[in-house]
């Protein structure tokens, strides 16, 4: 299915599997042999990919290139 995903000009196609994913409602896939995790409920209004306050912290923190171990 991703090998015919469409990518727009200048796009990237990690883009493209976020803008598919978006269009799904999926946050994330489970691979074989894993357990698939039962998500959680989401504050009213929030985008699809929100998981939680603690988890936009800390993947911004990480796109920032800082490590708090």
């Amino acid at each position: 299915m991703l090998q015919r995903l469409n990518v727009r000009d200048r796009e990237k196609p990690e883009a493209a599997r976020k803008r598919f994913d978006g269009q799904l409602g999926v946050r994330a896939w489970a691979t074989p042999g894993s357990e698939a995790k039962q998500p959680e409920p989401r504050e009213a209004g929030a985008p699809w990919w929100w998981d939680n306050a603690e988890d936009a912290s800390q993947s911004f923190l990480a796109s920032m290139g800082v490590n708090l171990t």
